[in-house]
């Protein structure tokens, strides 16, 4: 019995593994604005993002692999989406994939509240924090069924000119603001 009471006791108290989550595509996007000289924000999104996450509710520790497709950014202007993928400012054709990797969650009073995070982009690598604005698991019950998801509003500030995109400088803004939504399930 007592063998029983130990082993019970070891399990409860073994830190709970991170579990694969697969990013729901419907509900998971990355929009970016910056200033138009000064007085506008140029708005727009990517349309092709693919991710691996990796989360431990218990604990909000985990890990992400994200990658989005340079070409698949639209601000609905063919003329200005054929500027900003040029060689310009993201070059798609030579970096066609923009990458955010991390495996720090900085957790606080129980909350996720950031993610520090590796952002390569423009064949540049900057060390980047995302903050949370929420975050959330649940369950969500649909006709017919019922699934378990996490998601939340992500935020992230860059210059883009620590990434090497210098044109158009001071005149388009050098901060780029970056909201990124993401609905997951366990696999």
């Amino acid at each position: 019995m007592r063998a029983w009471i130990l082993l019970l006791a070891g399990a409860l108290s073994a830190p709970a593994l991170a579990v694969p989550f697969m990013p729901d595509a419907a509900h998971t996007s990355v929009y970016f604005g910056a200033s138009h000289f000064d007085r506008t924000t140029m708005r727009g999104r990517f349309g092709k993002i693919d991710g691996a996450i990796n989360f431990d509710e218990a604990t909000q520790q985990g890990g992400i692999d994200f990658t989005v497709d340079a070409t698949s950014l639209s601000t609905r202007l063919p003329v200005l989406d054929g500027v900003l993928k040029s060689e310009q400012f993201l070059d798609a054709v030579q970096f066609p994939i923009i990458r955010l990797r991390s495996d720090r969650f900085v957790v606080e009073g129980g909350k996720l509240v950031a993610v520090e995070a590796k952002l390569t982009l423009h064949g540049v690598t900057q060390p980047v924090r995302l903050d949370v604005r929420r975050f959330s698991c649940g369950d969500e019950k649909l006709p017919g069924s019922t699934r378990h998801v996490c998601g939340g509003d992500f935020y992230l500030a860059i210059q883009r000119s620590a990434f090497g995109m210098t044109r158009f400088l001071p005149d388009v803004g050098d901060r780029v603001d970056l909201d990124i939504s993401v609905e997951a399930t366990p696999q």
